[in-house]
């Protein structure tokens, strides 16, 4: 078995929606940011209606949100999470960020494999201080049009193909699309069962335990 442990982003790591906590401290910070949104809005709101369109939906709402060059959206991102922190604190999982920090410190290998817009995790990683974690998200490609969703056995081969093939010491996720991560580890810890919230610890399988 390989030292890599794997965590879900959101509801895990991140309590409640990425997106939703990035556009909330962008707004904050740059409202003007705003206008593109909403010329885009009849375009962006029925591609993240359809699940196979719902990476690129989110990567254009990044790209709007942030403007500027590419290559900054991590930072800006990074920024935005911040500004959005300060007033939504509880927003960064106290115990799951803890938890990482003990695997880390006890010479695992931790990956964060998400659902969510890859640009936004890293952004959200980097705020809290975890910014050095691999990231494996969905996949987006414009030459030609190619979208990949990361989750359930997709996940799984992502993973792999990044170099985080099963068996995993452990994996860490709240949804049941992560079944077949679950499967790959002998330590399957499904976080926040039964809609508790987020860190709140209530037998094994809610909040997140020690390693």
């Amino acid at each position: 078995m390989t030292s890599t442990v794997v965590f879900d982003l959101d509801r895990v790591l991140l309590g409640g929606d990425a997106s939703s906590l990035f556009l909330y401290g962008r707004l904050r910070r740059q409202p003007a940011r705003l206008l593109p949104l909403l010329l885009a809005a009849p375009a962006l709101l029925p591609g993240a209606a359809v699940p196979q369109l719902r990476p690129l939906a989110a990567r254009a709402t990044t790209r709007l949100a942030v403007g500027g060059r590419p290559e900054s959206d991590v930072a800006v991102v990074a920024e935005a999470y911040r500004q959005a922190l300060t007033g939504k604190p509880e927003a960064a999982v106290a115990d799951a960020i803890a938890c990482v920090r003990r695997h880390l410190a006890g010479g695992d290998d931790v990956v964060v494999a998400t659902g969510c817009e890859e640009v936004l995790a890293r952004g959200f990683l980097r705020a809290i201080g975890l910014g050095a974690l691999d990231v494996v998200g969905p996949s987006v490609s414009t030459r030609p049009l190619r979208v990949r969703r990361a989750m359930g056995e997709t996940k799984v081969r992502m993973l792999a193909e990044r170099g985080y093939p099963p068996p995993w010491r452990a994996v860490y996720s709240d949804s049941a699309a992560d079944l077949p991560l679950f499967a790959g580890t002998p330590r399957p810890v499904l976080v926040n069962a039964g809609g508790r919230p987020p860190g709140r610890s209530s037998g094994s399988s809610a909040g997140v335990p020690r390693p």
